[in-house]
């Protein structure tokens, strides 16, 4: 197996290694950011689409599963830092189809401005409720659909039940249960609709396959080790 340490980062400084190997990660990361932070400004309120579902309607408001909202972080963390030192072509393939699936949020995002209708929350509520009135307050209602919170803990789930060996297994059982419960999350502390979290989904299979079938891996690969010449590594 060739992994990003042995094909991109020979033998240089411990810092040369570090910036080669988690380079791919950072840079899918800040575009993810730049994504999410400019599509901020872009979407008016007055255009904010409310989706009416009776299954929404149904789901219960949850103030404590913020806990998890907030642990699903370190599962991105682990699937970059995973991806990172892992099989060099499943990085490139992983990464490719993330930022494929960040190019089409921002059209969906701009397109169709799924927003959520936050509960309002007491003012002297408990730590659970003032841990999710902090969320609403550095979040913005909309870019919910398709739920990236939601893409992300689904494409963590399926990089480890590629990259496991089958005696360990295990792990991506506990990182699908644990993703499973992210998406309850997301909608029981009214972050998310339904229709947001299969939408969430969905893009990371498609782009997954549409990678997988495609140039855009070799692409990316061509774009990191052009990017390492520029930056003297």
């Amino acid at each position: 197996m060739k992994t990003l340490s042995k094909m991109r980062a020979p033998k240089k400084s411990w810092l040369k290694r570090f910036l080669i190997i988690f380079l791919p990660a950072i840079v899918t990361f800040g575009f993810n950011c730049l994504v999410y932070f400019i599509t901020k400004f872009l979407i008016l309120p007055e255009r904010f689409i409310y989706p009416d579902m009776a299954i929404d309607r149904l789901i219960p408001f949850i103030p404590q599963f913020v806990i998890i909202y907030y642990l699903s972080f370190a599962q991105w963390v682990n699937y970059y830092i995973q991806a990172s030192l892992g099989d060099l072509k499943r990085c490139d393939r992983y990464f490719s189809a993330d930022i494929l699936a960040k190019i089409i949020c921002f059209f969906i995002f701009i397109i169709w401005p799924i927003a959520m209708r936050w509960p309002v929350l007491p003012e002297n509520g408990n730590i659970w409720t003032k841990i999710l009135a902090f969320t609403y307050g550095v979040d913005s209602p909309a870019r919910a659909f398709p739920s990236l919170h939601c893409f992300y803990s689904w494409i963590a789930f399926r990089y480890s039940l590629e990259s496991e060996p089958a005696n360990r297994r295990w792990i991506s059982v506990l990182q699908l249960l644990f993703s499973l419960a992210v998406f309850a999350t997301t909608m029981l502390i009214k972050q998310h609709y339904f229709i947001d979290v299969i939408g969430g989904i969905a893009l990371a299979e498609i782009c997954l396959q549409i990678a997988g079938h495609t140039g855009l891996p070799e692409l990316f690969g061509r774009l990191m080790d052009k990017l390492n010449r520029v930056l003297s590594l």
